[in-house]
């Protein structure tokens, strides 16, 4: 039976109540912060303490619920080793604040921040936020992943740097598309095509491929009305850095559609279908958009 033990239930570090603010990406703060966010400054936006036993993997969901308008521009994930992946979303609170396990989706419905191991800090084109609104409840979906035959412990998630509101232009939204129904035969390559289509007109601006150990390849194509496909990623994947890539912000119109193509390499004797594990595979791709529309993140036909 899979079973994360928490230390201490939880060493929420929150906006609000966290941790002192740094000069850059990758450090911790000191205890005892100001009440309210500085922006410019880095922050710790929501963490939590986990240990897990040798062999084993879980989903931790942490949720903490914000006491101030955030208009934020840049993320950094917290992903010590045994962090698969996080996802961070945001919407109304729908349980009480703290750490409990849960499953890969337990989600609110619009999306921050996703990470998985390697994830490079991001940040957004001038004048464009995501807005955290007060009263807000984040969510974080934590994968835990121990691959050791000891017992390995951590503190996962999220820190981030904020701006004032009259500095926002664009208020953007992320979104997860990709393809659902996998079937990796067992000793070749197998390719696999999913999308994410868009709600409204948007202006596309980054993107994040997300698969697991077998993916070795993924191409993103816009498949536009006015203007036919254009190419906004085209490169090789490695399990062990998952990174975001800024392109050339791109004009969508409603309808259009961004083409998701995964090629995974499959050594196993096996046949692998899409899973939440480790050990099953994922064709996803993140998307930064803006205007936001508040949609649901799960752009994909077919998503759970």
């Amino acid at each position: 039976m899979r079973h994360a033990i928490f230390a201490v239930v939880l060493a929420l570090t929150i906006v609000g109540c966290g941790d002192t603010p740094t000069d850059a990406p990758g450090q911790s703060g000191a205890a005892g912060a100001p009440s309210q966010p500085q922006a410019g400054d880095w922050q710790t936006l929501l963490e939590g303490d986990w240990s897990l036993p040798g062999g084993t993997e879980e989903y931790v969901c942490v949720r903490h619920t914000i006491e101030t308008d955030l208009y934020v521009t840049d993320f950094e994930a917290i992903n010590p080793l045994g962090t698969h992946h996080t996802l961070l979303t945001m919407g109304p609170p729908d349980a009480p604040d703290g750490i409990t396990p849960c499953t890969a989706f337990v989600n609110h419905t619009r999306s921050i921040f996703g990470s998985g191991v390697g994830t490079n800090p991001f940040s957004f084109p001038d004048g464009v936020a995501i807005k955290i609104p007060k009263g807000t409840q984040l969510l974080l979906n934590l994968h835990l992943f121990n691959t050791a035959s000891d017992e390995l412990g951590g503190k996962s998630g999220t820190r981030f740097r904020a701006i004032p509101e009259a500095d926002v232009e664009f208020l953007a939204e992320g979104l997860i598309g990709g393809a659902f129904d996998l079937e990796i035969l067992p000793k070749q390559d197998s390719i696999h095509v999913g999308g994410c289509v868009m709600s409204h007109d948007v202006t596309v601006f980054a993107v994040a491929p997300h698969m697991h150990q077998m993916g070795v390849h993924m191409k993103i194509v816009a498949e536009t009305a006015a203007g036919g496909d254009v190419l906004l990623h085209d490169a090789p994947y490695s399990f062990e850095e998952q990174l975001y890539y800024a392109i050339d912000p791109i004009r969508l119109a409603e309808g259009d559609n961004i083409r998701i193509e995964c090629t995974h390499r499959n050594p196993s004797d096996d046949i692998v279908r899409f899973g939440d594990s480790s050990l099953e595979e994922m064709c996803l791709a993140g998307v930064y958009r803006y205007p936001a529309n508040n949609s649901s993140f799960a752009c994909a036909a077919g998503a759970p």
